[in-house]
């Protein structure tokens, strides 16, 4: 062959690039990666209900959900709305796992279990997280992730973990991990009348590589983590808005129907003013009103109410 002939562009070759991620085993054929995660869908639903009753005491019930493919920043920005965002890993299975939970979820279960109210009669709108909302979620997601391990992982006592969950998705030259083939894998919960996506984004590699591990024990394996102390635990560090109530002197409704700006109204008591000390709807304390320095203040003198036992609703 002449060197004329070795330079020619008919002697140059290009891989597709999507053929080649193939022959690598990082992406699947569209019908195997779709059996895959129907799969691991049916595989876990059943833990996953058990382990959020465990560590919660809280009963949902979980079933599968859509299923679609594509590039991991393609399908988080699909899944991402209304949505808490979270990293987990498992040990020797794979360490680029992301989770996103609808807010609906995160919020009822924070609300019953703060609150005390019915799951049946909840009415909860999509919104931001708040602090202690968020820090909840964490719960969710080591939930989603040991089931994960549980049903994926052939070795039962890898390490599992969670990162620190986030309200926004990192922007793509934030995210440290790859742009890989992946698929998503939805698992709707519902929770009283609250119904919310729990969503992974796995890769697909690691998919080729997987048989879900189907348990027939009727009870999920015994973990290392004391779930409920754990629960119990990230609640006594939140941070809970106070509220602090003082009676006023009764007006009638017509003059309460004239006030302005700049009227006046008293205090019930003429003597020390009593203040009632709430959270969450409840009144926990009766308090004293004063003053320290420019600040005005309120002194716990005793409980609010016949209801000692508060303190097992933030619990």
């Amino acid at each position: 062959m002449t060197n004329s002939a070795k330079d020619s562009k008919t002697d140059t070759y290009e891989f597709d690039p999507e053929l080649l991620d193939r022959m690598i085993g990082a992406k699947g054929d569209a019908a195997v990666i779709e059996a895959k995660c129907h799969s691991l869908q049916s595989a876990m639903c059943g833990p996953l209900e058990r382990a959020f009753e465990m560590a919660t005491n809280v009963h949902l019930s979980a079933r599968p959900g859509e299923i679609q493919q594509g590039s991991r920043r393609q399908l988080l920005s699909v899944f991402g709305q209304d949505a808490v965002f979270c990293d987990t890993w498992i040990e020797g299975w794979s360490r680029d796992i992301s989770a996103l939970c609808g807010t609906k979820l995160v919020i009822a279960m924070v609300e019953c279990l703060l609150g005390g109210s019915d799951p049946e009669e909840l009415d909860i709108a999509a919104r931001p997280l708040s602090g202690i909302e968020l820090d909840m979620s964490l719960v969710v997601f080591e939930q989603l992730n040991d089931t994960l391990r549980e049903v994926a992982s052939k070795d039962p006592t890898a390490k599992a973990g969670a990162g620190k969950p986030m309200l926004d998705i990192p922007e793509a030259e934030d995210d440290p991990k790859p742009d890989f083939h992946a698929a998503a894998i939805t698992l709707e919960l519902q929770f009283g009348s609250v119904v919310t996506p729990l969503t992974l984004i796995l890769p697909q590699s690691i998919l080729l590589k997987t048989k879900p591990i189907t348990s027939k024990k009727n009870a999920p394996n015994a973990v290392d983590d004391d779930w409920a102390e754990r629960l119990n635990a990230r609640v006594s560090r939140s941070q809970i808005n106070l509220q602090a109530a003082v009676a006023l002197a009764p007006l009638p409704v017509g003059e309460i129907s004239r006030l302005q700006v700049g009227d006046l109204i008293g205090f019930a008591q003429t003597g020390d003013i009593e203040v009632t000390l709430s959270a969450n709807g409840k009144a926990l304390y009766t308090c004293a009103l004063g003053k320290s320095g420019a600040r005005y203040m309120v002194k716990v003198e005793g409980d609010a109410g016949p209801d000692e036992n508060w303190r097992s609703d933030f619990s």
